[in-house]
């Protein structure tokens, strides 16, 4: 079911009717069957993945509940402190085993599905270096919808149970609300257990004309980034990107812009559609962007795109990786040849570590990761140099507060980030060079012959793209909602943006409309 589909604007509506037809206490209720018969008009299927995944889940993070609970009882009634930590030890030493257990069973079930045939596709080829004539049957899986994303937000929930940061639920249907939840099950935000409980379970959900308003403006708003700018936008990428050797480098550059466009407007706008029909029933999900092209460093920007995956890896496997005992001992080694160096070298593994997870997250195809590998390096790179960079900042006397210093930062950042979509897109990794090379060949100055996408839709997408960045532009400076802007609007031009708003999407949208690009993870 697309969320920008006929059918979802119907089924949307027949929800929350029957959400507020509902007793306040029972309206919960509403969510889990509409996130089960979403779920289900995809794809029955996925229930063999989801509803075990579901049920395997909450019976292991009461395991450890209970375990918890056990230990904390003789805790009680001992006062030695050297017995006090030697059953705290034992308590996470039996914890650890049952977090093992279901981490194999619940991201092995991802990771079976996703990534059986790029193993043993390359290990064949590895073995026929050898000329063995090897050969591997590719399995054809079923792959359900949202698996990347709900499985995240399982495993974040079993972490934080293993740390006794909040108890286990105690009610299957209200987890199973969490895993399910229709929102944000396609593509994100990954949750947290703690805070989507909060919205759900613990929060008065009467209805509001004004926060009715407010979520039907964020829906349509993501329609808007998506049916006109994201796909419209592809037009233009498809043709570049299959074309580039024919062209000059400035139109390679130019399909470059367009693919960030493209990407930041799919995206963005399906979690503008995922967070305002959230918003409809009176919950608040995790944003997931904020404004990511203003930010002035690769590490900048990834804590403002995809926020919560970046989140969930900072917190699941970075601060772990980085504080753990290896880590700590490789820092105290350097920290005779550099304090700098001791300081660093264990985030700067971290990163380049986590970007692989997020590269091999993406897709089980190398140009993923390579892709995330890049990021992983710039970051690390960079934390590295920072003392270089400062000496040389302070011997050119750069103003560091200057609005040009962060200009060019910005756009020295996007730079950055527009060539490493180079091999985000690309799979085949000839085309990346070749791409690459074209894209740096300077001397090739050649007028565009032919140029096969319509240029009404590059105007389109140019022009909408320039509100986008104003209206970005006015959020990065102020911090405000342009809803509530809008809001505090005179009567006439409030409701004239409104109807704007309302008509351009049928009215300028592109023909053909492709799926959302995070869907597919």
């Amino acid at each position: 079911m697309n969320l920008t589909s006929t059918i979802f604007a119907l089924f949307l509506a027949l929800v929350t009717l029957t959400y507020y037809f509902f007793p306040q206490k029972k309206r919960w209720y509403v969510l889990l069957v509409s996130s089960y018969i979403f779920y289900a008009y995809a794809s029955v299927k996925a229930f063999l993945y989801l509803v075990p995944t579901t049920v395997e889940v909450f019976l292991f993070a009461r395991w450890m509940q209970n375990i918890n609970n056990r230990y904390n009882e003789k805790l009680k009634a001992v006062t030695d402190k050297g017995e006090k930590k030697e059953l705290k030890a034992a308590c996470k030493t039996e914890k650890k085993k049952v977090l093992t257990l279901s981490l194999i069973i619940t991201i092995g079930i991802l990771c079976v599905l996703k990534y059986t045939n790029f193993i043993c596709e390359n290990a064949a080829s590895i073995i026929n270096i050898f000329k063995t004539g090897f050969h591997f049957s590719t399995i054809n899986f079923f792959v359900p919808l949202g698996l990347s994303f709900y499985t995240f937000s399982a495993a974040g929930y079993l972490f934080d149970i293993y740390n006794s940061k909040y108890e286990a639920e105690k009610s299957f249907p209200k987890f199973a609300l969490f895993i399910s939840y229709f929102p944000s099950i396609i593509q994100g935000p990954i949750n947290r257990n703690n805070l989507l409980r909060s919205e759900l379970f613990e929060k008065e959900h009467n209805f509001s004309l004004t926060n009715t308003q407010f979520a039907l403006q964020r829906i349509l708003w993501g329609f808007l980034k998506k049916l006109i700018i994201a796909d419209r936008a592809e037009i233009v990428v498809s043709y570049i990107f299959d074309s580039y050797a024919m062209l000059p480098w400035f139109t390679v550059l130019f399909g470059l812009f367009m693919y960030a466009i493209e990407l930041y407007a799919d995206f963005a706008g399906g979690m503008d559609i995922a967070l305002g029909v959230s918003e409809l029933f009176g919950v608040k999900l995790q944003e997931n962007f904020r404004q990511p092209y203003f930010a002035s460093s690769v590490g900048d920007f990834w804590r403002r795109w995809h926020i919560t995956l970046g989140a969930w890896m900072k917190d699941y496997i970075f601060y772990p990786f980085s504080l753990s005992k290896p880590m700590t001992n490789l820092s105290k080694w350097l920290s005779v040849k550099s304090r700098h160096l001791s300081r660093v070298v264990p985030a700067c593994l971290g990163n380049i570590l986590i970007f692989l997870i997020v590269g091999i997250w993406h897709g089980a195809q190398w140009h993923f990761i390579f892709w995330g590998l890049y990021q992983g390096l710039i970051i690390a790179i960079s934390t590295l140099l920072e003392p270089l960079y400062q000496r040389l900042i302070a011997f050119f006397h750069v103003n560091v507060k200057s609005p040009g210093w962060k200009i060019f930062r910005i756009i020295r950042t996007f730079l950055i980030i527009l060539l490493g979509y180079i091999v985000d897109e690309i799979s085949d990794m000839k085309d990346v060079v070749g791409m690459t090379k074209q894209l740096f060949s300077f001397t090739n100055f050649s007028l565009i012959k032919n140029f096969a996408p319509d240029t009404l839709s590059i105007v389109i997408v140019l022009a909408f793209t320039a509100v986008w960045f104003i209206i970005s532009l006015y959020k990065e400076k102020t911090g405000l909602s342009i809803r509530e802007k809008i809001a505090s609007f005179p009567l006439v031009i409030r409701w004239t943006l409104y109807i704007a708003l309302i008509l351009c999407v049928p009215y300028f949208e592109a023909k053909y409309s492709a799926g959302f690009m995070y869907a597919n993870f």
